[in-house]
């Protein structure tokens, strides 16, 4: 018998989430229309969840969509719905809607007093450390340009200009200032870093993770790291 063409598989992929606090169209458009200018070629078909559960009030679930792939996101669907019936509302008109994951809490021991317990030795998970090697690029990068460091960390003896994109699949370290958009971690390096000797950047990402300019203000013109801890973003000063 012929192995099947096709195979179902759970798994786990990075999405951006639009948390809703407004259901006034007029009012998403105008800030939509201000994220999306800071970094057009970062939001590009960018998959997106439009997360509705800090609204009190019905909303349009058809306009959203139109308006969220009005500006070039991929729409994947609603999450956030804390009634059934909202629920149901949603898939009725088409749309999927996704549930956030939980944490699996382990049951409580239920052990009998005076009752044998058994140690077992459970093996630690094995930690695979990413080794890259360097890609250096001397010079200024201007608007414009994008470098990407495939399987490397990008090491950049110069600026990077506002309107320039710098990526690499490791950390990166400008040793100048960082005007443009910088993405670390591209295919998944959770623990990627990037380093600056002068952080005013339009954008920075790392795996998938990322932060427009005024969230940079605490070390904004300054030597700065910023890394990933868990699923958020953390700049340091840099000593």
């Amino acid at each position: 018998m012929a192995d099947a063409s096709i195979e179902f598989k759970g798994s786990s992929f990075t999405l951006s989430v639009l948390h809703l606090k407004s259901s006034e169209l007029a009012d998403i458009r105008a800030d939509l229309t201000k994220k999306v200018a800071q970094a057009p070629d970062f939001f590009y078909l960018v998959p997106v969840v439009v997360n509705i559960e800090q609204l009190s009030c019905s909303i349009d679930y058809q306009a959203v969509k139109a308006l969220i792939e009005e500006f070039n996101f991929t729409f994947v669907g609603f999450t956030g719905a804390v009634t059934k019936e909202q629920r149901f509302h949603i898939r009725e008109l088409g749309f999927s809607f996704v549930n956030t994951a939980k944490a699996n809490v382990p049951p409580k021991s239920t052990i009998a007093p005076n009752s044998e317990v058994k140690e077992t030795a459970i093996e630690a998970p094995k930690v695979v450390e990413h080794l890259y090697t360097d890609k250096v690029h001397r010079g200024q990068i201007r608007s414009g340009q994008q470098i990407y460091a495939k399987d490397q960390n990008l090491v950049i003896i110069g600026s990077v200009s506002a309107g320039a994109e710098v990526i690499a699949d490791g950390n990166i370290h400008v040793y100048g200032s960082l005007r443009g958009r910088a993405i670390a971690g591209a295919k998944g390096h959770h623990k990627a870093q990037i380093y600056c000797q002068n952080l005013e950047a339009e954008l920075v990402s790392i795996n998938g993770n990322y932060w427009l300019s005024e969230s940079m203000e605490e070390h904004w013109g300054s030597p700065a790291f910023i890394h990933l801890t868990d699923t958020e973003l953390t700049s340091s000063k840099l000593i």
